[in-house]
This record gives structure tokens, sequence and C-alpha cells, in this order.
């Protein structure tokens, strides 16, 4: 009696989407599994976190998980039902990764390491007899229902061909080249250049819980809360990141800047407190009065920006400059000019979700072609939510293979 052919799986790309398909595809014990990276296996998995791993992020109801990523939504609810947060914890668990979450509601590995997460899934690749093949991936092709994967070395046939090279692999090529609509790619979740000049040695100074609205061209894009960062060049930090990732596909430049309002101090009704401050404190320095409220650097800055001498007695303080110091504080507008090229977090962009089966992760347009991770048109804020999306469209790709 003849032996059952084994079903040849070909995964191109070895990141976290990638190796949770390979993983989970290799419990069918019909299924041969190979994967084809040129660089070293979940390579990428290592700086994620700042080293640590941020695994995961604390909500568990995939309806509201969804809420946290710029692209793709829709199709992660089907996604995310199938395979969430609770899943996620679950697997780790199983494979020996216990794992805290923090107040801000992002899960870490307890060891707080990037290694130790990778080297737990390479025990688990071992186990599962997953080959790997280290060489870089030059092309596809489909012949006789065969996918072809051709490398410097060699052509590989695979009856299935799984595409999840991450945002800026090939893949979106070999998807093009099949016959798939890409999205531009575009950086998500990252640092931005400011028009201003005046606040770059500040760099290094972090303010945290900001909240700013941001518009373009006289029209509100969106509000966004978080920490941020002044660099040399302009802002970073979770607040940048966030607005980068709403404002991905916007036109800005020097010429048409985006423009950003935050109220540095966090106070609503910061102008009651400040002159309850001079009444009180009549005699201080002003910039000793108003570097309560925010950092004393950038507090001198803007009083000096304004023509304000620091170093005025509060009680002497004129009436339009307080009204001078409430609007700068509360009203802090830089001008965004363009990214920071290079240093993305993550990719907008990839795959059109249009033409993938959420279900299955499967093409709509070629029968057995299958696409995970960023690759797709998928991204999400910083918190857990990148690895998420790896992870979850990684395991149904995976249940649709076995």
């Amino acid at each position: 009696m003849k032996s059952k052919q084994k079903s040849k799986i070909g995964i191109i790309g070895g990141g976290p989407a990638g190796i949770f398909t390979a993983v989970f595809a290799s419990e069918n014990p019909d299924n041969e599994i190979l994967i084809i990276d040129k660089q070293d296996i979940l390579k990428t998995l290592i700086p994620t976190g700042g080293g640590r791993c941020n695994l995961a992020y604390g909500e568990f109801d995939f309806r509201e998980l969804v809420k946290y990523y710029p692209r793709g939504e829709k199709f992660l609810l089907s996604v995310f039902s199938k395979f969430s947060t609770a899943d996620t914890l679950e697997f780790f668990e199983k494979i020996g990764v216990k794992t805290y979450m923090q107040e801000d509601f992002r899960i870490f590995p307890e060891s707080n390491s990037s290694s130790d997460v990778r080297n737990k899934l390479l025990d688990k690749i071992k186990k599962q007899n997953i080959k790997i093949i280290k060489e870089e991936v030059t092309d596809t092709e489909i012949k006789n229902g065969k996918f072809i994967i051709k490398t410097k070395n060699r052509d590989i046939f695979v009856d299935n061909l799984v595409i999840s090279t991450g945002g800026r692999g090939i893949g979106q090529k070999l998807a093009k080249k099949l016959g798939h609509n890409i999205i531009p790619i575009k950086p998500a979740l990252c640092a931005l250049k400011t028009e201003e000049m005046d606040f770059y040695d500040l760099s290094g100074m972090t303010i945290k819980n900001l909240f700013a609205e941001v518009s373009f061209e006289n029209k509100k894009v969106t509000e966004q809360e978080g920490d941020l960062l002044f660099t040399h060049f302009g802002i970073s930090g979770p607040l940048s990141y966030k607005i980068s990732s709403y404002c991905a596909y916007m036109n800005f430049s020097k010429a048409k800047p985006l423009n950003i309002k935050i109220n540095l101090t966090n106070l609503k009704n910061f102008e009651e407190v400040l002159i309850e401050s001079i009444k009180t404190n009549p005699q201080k320095d002003i910039l000793n009065v108003v570097d309560t409220y925010i950092p004393r650097g950038l507090a001198e800055k803007i009083l000096l920006k304004n023509k304000i001498n620091p170093k005025t007695k509060s009680g002497q303080l004129k009436k339009e400059d307080r009204k001078k110091i409430v609007k700068n504080f509360t009203e802090f507008k830089m001008n965004v000019t363009a990214v920071k090229n290079g240093e993305e977090i993550v990719t907008a962009g990839g795959v059109d979700l249009n033409e993938v089966n959420p279900k299955t992760m499967e093409s709509k347009i070629i029968k057995n072609l299958y696409f995970c991770g960023e690759v797709l048109d998928i991204d999400g804020l910083t918190g857990g939510f990148n690895l998420q999306n790896c992870w979850s469209t990684g395991y149904i790709c995976a249940t649709a293979l076995k």
C-alpha cells in the first residue's frame, strides 16, 4: 500500500507570521513545511519592544482590539474572532514563555527578552521537523499547478505558497507579479521632522501623556494622545508614531506642512490655575512659576520666543503676556514637514485586502497562494498590535493549510 503523498508548503519569509504558519500547519503530519529566507529565522523579532518583545496588548475583546489598526480594521474582525490576545498568551505559555502585563496593557515575557521568545519558537520549529532553507528568493512562477520558488541556487517546487516577507521584503513584488494589486508602501509609526528650529537643542526631553490635534490645509485630520520626545530634527515617541500612522498617506511638505497643536500642560483650566499660582507667588520669577506645569527648558524657550523675560516677577506680569503664556502652553504649535525615512517601525500598504480571504488568508485570485503578516495592507499602532497581526494571520493561514 502506497503511503499518502505529503503536501509541500513553501513559506517565503521566516518572521513571526511565517513561523506561526509553519508551527501550526506542521501539526498535520501530511504537510511538509519549508521556510525560505536569506536572513536568520526570526531575526526581525529581536529588536521588537526595545529588545523586550512586546508580544501582545491586553485587550481581550476582538471588536475593541481592531480599533488600534489604522489600516485593516474590518479585515481583522474575522481574523481576531478566531485567534486573538488570549490565544496568543495560551500558545506562548504552552511553549514555556510566561508573560506579564504592564499598567499600559502592553504584554511582555517575564524574562523581558526577545531572544528568549525567539529561542522558544526555534525549539518548537526543531520539534516539528520544519525545514529551513537559508537562501534568497529571487522569483516565483506557477507551472502545471505547482509553485516554483526560485532562489539563486535552485528551483523549489511546492503545492502551496505562503508569502510572509514583512512590510519591506520581496513579497509585494512577488504578489504583484502573480497578479495582485499592491497598495503603495509608506512609512508608519515613525519620527517626524518639523519646521521649527527653536526646540532642537531640547533633544532627549520627553513630556508624558499629551493631547494633540492634527490638521492639514485647515482641515482637522485626527486627535491623538501619548508621550512626546523632542529630537534634533523634530519629534518622536508614541505621540509622533500615532500621528505618522494616521497621516501616512497625506502629502505634507515644507510648502504644505502638517499642523500639530498640543496642550503641553494637560490642564483644561490652565489659565485659572496660572492666575492662582501668580497670586500665591507674586515675588517668584515667572519661569519658576510656569516650570511647575511643563519642563523648565521648554518653558524658558517659549517665554523667550514670546519676548517675555523669564526673570520677570510673576506679580508684575502684564495681562497680555499672561495670555501669551496660556495660549502657547495649551496650543503649542509645530509644523511637520516630512517623516524620518528609514527609521519607521512598520509600513503602511501592501497586498490589497480586497483580494485576500480573511477566513483563510488565501488569495482570491490564485488558488493555494496565501499571505500573512505585514506583507498585507495592515498596520497597527505601537503596543504589540503588529505582532498580534502576525500571530493571528499566521494561525489563520496555517488552519487553512491543515
